[in-house]
């Protein structure tokens, strides 16, 4: 092991498929160039002097606490009731890779009444497009596309969380891409 750590091949195997190197790559990158944490203060490094408080004191903190952990659970309850989820829960994850470590998540809702399938696509390190235009995600078939989701932007570095939706039978297509608007030429793939 060098200085700056364990290399990466060292610690992950050709047989890991290529999208999760990549997303380990890019993990293994950020900790090296993180460095090691900084050293314990030496006023940390020494354990505190244990003090005496009298039990009826002890009871009250005791009580104090019991109290505030009951008020926080019942808080957190109450939040969690009234959350607009808009009563979707998600059926699927879906993993999307690129060039330059460019990647995406894209997680599908169950189906609305209507039959659309709503879901939130979350991108990272995706390059502006050379065209300056717009992206747009598809479903495809057979390699092709097939069928548009929607499009969208992405931030100066490369980010973006949009919602989208496909009024599509998902289980007719074989995966999802995105492309530069006018392109069919993946630039995120399943």
């Amino acid at each position: 092991m060098n200085e700056r750590g364990p290399d990466f091949d060292e610690l992950v195997g050709p047989e890991v498929e290529a999208s999760e190197r990549a997303r380990l790559l890019r993990v293994h990158e950020a900790l090296v160039e993180a460095g090691p944490p900084p050293e314990l203060s030496s006023r940390l490094a020494e354990p505190p002097t244990p003090s005496v408080v009298p039990l009826a004191r002890q009871r009250r903190r005791a009580g104090r606490l019991a109290l505030a952990a009951a008020l926080g659970a019942v808080a957190f309850a109450v939040g969690f009731l009234i959350a607009d989820t808009g009563g979707r829960s998600t059926e699927r994850v879906i993993a999307m890779s690129g060039a330059a470590g460019a990647s995406a998540s894209l997680e599908n809702f169950e189906v609305d009444e209507a039959g659309n399938w709503p879901m939130e696509l979350d991108v990272e390190g995706l390059a502006p497009p050379a065209s300056g235009g717009l992206y747009q995600l598809w479903l495809t078939k057979d390699g092709e596309l097939s069928a548009l989701c929607g499009n969208f932007l992405a931030e100066p570095d490369g980010t973006t969380v949009v919602p989208m939706n496909a009024p599509w039978r998902l289980n007719e297509f074989d995966g999802w891409v995105v492309v530069e608007r006018g392109s069919t030429t993946p630039v995120l793939t399943t």
